[in-house]
């Protein structure tokens, strides 16, 4: 196997540089002023998830394939029934990271709205049946499949073969809390990717650990509309 940690950097550049050359035609597109300073529409911001997520797609696909055995040798891209055991796992991070916050806003440090905000916002943009599948489609499903083969595929199995698995484990979660630009939410994000990461780990497959993702993320996305 060729491919390594330069790779996963490769992808996430890749993946930016992509979005930023994009992103006029985008605007274009989805008839949004190319130089507003207004909050993007739901739509606008979906497409732009799109040239970011193909990004990091292409490069696991490319290191696997061309420079490895395959996504499912190399990244253990394989998911099976009993994988299921990922969506309570979710669950339960997502009530974990409640808890984790829980001195933060007893200390008055953070507010709950605060650290909820991005996702609020992002969930306030769906106003209409569209909107909700549209928002459902790019952070429920497309997300969880292509982050995890990205950050607990080649990421977490670069730094393995790095340094080892636990802090493989520890350094690969830290990456994909800070790979979201969001520093409020990074204790919760780099706790899910402790989770997902073992998950993948333990059962040597990303399946459970992209349930895990969809039940984490559905469960926010499903609370903030309610």
């Amino acid at each position: 196997m060729r491919w390594g940690l330069g790779d996963a950097a490769a992808g996430f550049v890749l993946a930016w540089v992509l979005t930023v050359a994009l992103a006029p035609a985008v605007y274009v597109i989805t008839g949004v002023p190319v130089d507003t300073n207004e909050d993007l529409p739901l739509r606008t911001v979906a497409l732009l998830q799109v040239p970011f997520d193909g990004g990091m797609l292409a490069t696991a696909w490319y290191a696997a394939t061309r420079k490895g055995r395959g996504l499912v040798r190399d990244f253990g891209l394989r998911v099976l029934p009993r994988d299921l055991v990922g969506l309570p796992a979710g669950i339960l991070t997502q009530w974990a990271a409640l808890v984790l916050y829980l001195p933060l806003f007893w200390l008055d440090l953070v507010s709950s709205e605060d650290v909820s905000r991005p996702a609020r916002d992002l969930t306030n943009k769906a106003t209409t049946a569209g909107g909700v599948l549209l928002l459902v489609l790019f952070v429920v499903i497309a997300a969880p499949v292509i982050e995890e083969l990205f950050f607990r595929g080649l990421v977490l199995r670069s730094l393995e073969r790095r340094m080892g698995r636990g802090w493989a484990l520890v350094a690969s979660a830290a990456i994909f809390g800070a790979a979201h630009l969001e520093p409020l939410q990074f204790p919760a994000l780099f706790l899910f990717g402790l989770v997902a990461g073992w998950l993948a780990q333990r059962t040597g497959r990303l399946g459970p650990a992209m349930w895990a993702h969809l039940a984490f993320n559905g469960l926010a996305v499903v609370t903030l509309l309610g």
